[in-house]
């Protein structure tokens, strides 16, 4: 059985692998495309799904250009996503 978490999941990777190193992406638009009528009530989901990534050390955390140290869900306000 295929969890919203794994499709999360793939979906990050599928969007960091399409951008490569030169392009970010938001968590919203793995969202909005996975949950199209409630994307806003799964961004925490989605946020960390994201954590986990970057603990794995498959994608970097960036906010107003800058890498974060942070996880994805301990940032407020809009944050970048990259392949690392």
């Amino acid at each position: 059985m295929v969890t919203d978490s794994d499709r999360i999941k793939k979906l990050h990777l599928k969007f960091a692998e399409d951008r490569g190193l030169d392009k970010t992406y938001c968590p919203s638009e793995v969202a909005r495309e996975l949950f199209p009528d409630d994307w806003r009530e799964k961004m925490d989901v989605v946020r960390k799904v994201a954590d986990e990534l970057v603990i794995e050390g498959k994608l970097i955390v960036l906010q107003k250009g800058f890498e974060k140290k942070e996880l994805p869900s301990k940032l407020t306000g809009p944050i970048r996503l990259r392949k690392k």
